[in-house]
């Protein structure tokens, strides 16, 4: 599975959370310091930092992205 796959299927996963506790645990992510974030996550961004920036994916919105994967 690419990046690309990756970040999708998550973001696929976090749009259908009907958990008001996982989504309220998620967004507490953004408040966080880096140094705190799960060891996944800070994988993840790295991947991400890594990537050059004409491979990245310019995104509006989720349902965007959503929509790339059909």
């Amino acid at each position: 599975m690419t990046i690309e796959q990756r970040k999708i299927s998550l973001i696929n996963w976090i749009t259908n959370i009907d958990d008001e506790t996982v989504i309220n645990q998620i967004e507490g992510y953004r408040k966080t310091s880096i140094n705190t974030l799960p060891k996944e996550i800070i994988e993840l961004l790295n991947i991400s930092a890594s990537e050059p920036i004409e491979n990245c994916v310019e995104h509006t919105s989720a349902q965007d992205i959503l929509n790339m994967k059909e």
